[in-house]
């Protein structure tokens, strides 16, 4: 049922809190110190305390009993003992049912854990720091034209990477992923929007007609600057999702 594993490390966790338990649970505490009452009270309190309420019986009921009809005195030890062993006994189940929830609470993690360590690495499979899309992004100034494959990384990333399959299980790491893919696909919009192709196989935010020219129209330096401003916040959003990613799953 449980290992080896778990038995002693429950054993060495609990251990000393069994020997010395710190009733944080307030029924254990209540019965404890009833017991404990039970035993230490003086026998001389207690037989005025029975009388009394022999008395208080016989008044109200009708009846007459004698305090020699309650039994030995010596049940209300083994009723203070019965009383302590069981309230620890309860304080020790308590900590073990705790200690079984942390261990399916831990098992629980460790499976959400490996699962988004293994799309992790399915990410940095086709959009790690070190591909041509991370490079333009980081180094290009797109006053200049660029080569399409260059976005091929960014493109595949947001043609492939809003579906529930490529969802991390960890709330937190799914709304870094979705930031991210949002801002990937605002991008590619924008290169789309602002850029055309040009002789040679490449693409150019500034327009053919214009490229030679020593002054560029305002409405061409605005969108160069639009796109190396995304191209920048693109390529922070992408280190931080990484970073993030390997500190929270420690790969």
């Amino acid at each position: 049922m449980f290992t080896k594993e778990e038995v002693k490390e429950f054993i060495i966790k609990y251990g000393k809190k069994w020997l010395f338990p710190d009733f944080y649970n307030k029924v254990t505490w209540y019965v404890v110190t009833l017991g404990a009452g039970i035993i230490l009270t003086p026998a001389p309190f207690k037989l005025v305390v029975y009388n009394w309420i022999i008395e208080s019986f016989n008044l109200n009921a009708g009846n007459t009993i004698t305090l020699s009809e309650m039994g030995s005195s010596t049940a209300d030890y083994w009723l203070g003992f019965s009383l302590i062993i069981s309230a620890l006994l309860h304080n020790v189940f308590s900590k073990w049912l705790l200690h079984q929830n942390d261990i399916q609470d831990r098992v629980k993690a460790e499976k959400v854990s490996a699962v988004d360590e293994a799309l992790f690495k399915e990410f940095l499979e086709i959009f790690p720091s070190g591909s041509r899309s991370a490079y333009l992004l980081e180094t290009h100034d797109f006053g200049n034209s660029f080569s399409l494959d260059s976005l091929r990384d960014i493109d595949k990333f947001v043609d492939e990477w809003n579906c529930p399959e490529k969802s991390f299980i960890n709330p937190e790491l799914e709304s870094i992923r979705q930031e991210l893919w949002n801002k990937c696909h605002e991008f590619s919009w924008l290169i789309a929007k602002k850029s055309a192709p040009i002789p040679g196989g490449f693409q150019s935010v500034v327009p053919d007609r214009v490229r030679g020219d020593l002054d560029w129209p305002e409405w061409v330096d605005n969108d160069v600057k639009a796109v190396n401003e995304m191209a920048s916040e693109v390529f922070l959003l992408h280190q931080g999702f990484i970073k993030s990613m390997r500190e929270a799953l420690k790969c």
